[in-house]
């Protein structure tokens, strides 16, 4: 008997032997050999070997693995789905058809060539290929719209996303 098994021994002798009412007796653990109770029945552990062992798994010697099958090969997550992808592809359609349409920048005040196209109601859905909602602005100033959203509906460069 081991120090260790002997001193839980001792301790239960002293505490009326609380453990006796659920007949649990001294076994040996099967990784560290020790007498001592067990913690887990299968295979038979001690608390501190079975929670040494809870981050890998246990398996039978029929079930071993090689190292190079325990390495679990990461699925990469497509940014894009295939019904965006779709949906990008017919906008980028309608884009260029609208940008070639519409060559000067859409602010009132403005007069360079436009290189960007808003979308004054968001890119949600169908909003993102209907041209009701586009405006063909220069760099400038559609930094400026997405910027100041309240300046911008003022003067009809954005619409509110909430009105139908």
């Amino acid at each position: 008997m081991t120090w260790l098994a002997h001193q839980l021994s001792v301790t239960l002798f002293l505490l009326g032997n609380s453990r006796a009412m659920y007949n649990m007796k001294l076994k040996e653990c099967s990784n560290c050999h020790q007498m001592v109770y067990l913690w887990r029945s299968n295979p038979k552990l001690c608390k501190s070997c079975a929670m040494s062992e809870v981050k890998r798994p246990i398996l039978s010697p029929s079930k071993q693995r090689s190292p190079s099958e325990l390495i679990v090969s990461k699925v990469k997550i497509k940014s894009v789905s295939q019904r965006r992808l779709l949906a990008l592809k017919e906008y980028r359609v309608v884009r260029d058809t609208y940008m070639r349409d519409h060559k000067i920048c859409e602010h009132p005040e403005c007069s360079s060539p436009s290189t960007e196209l808003h979308h004054s109601k968001g890119r949600i859905g169908k909003l993102l290929t209907d041209p009701l909602y586009f405006k063909a602005l220069c760099h400038a100033h559609h930094e400026w719209a997405e910027n100041n959203p309240i300046l911008a509906k003022e003067l009809g460069l954005s619409v509110d996303r909430l009105s139908t």
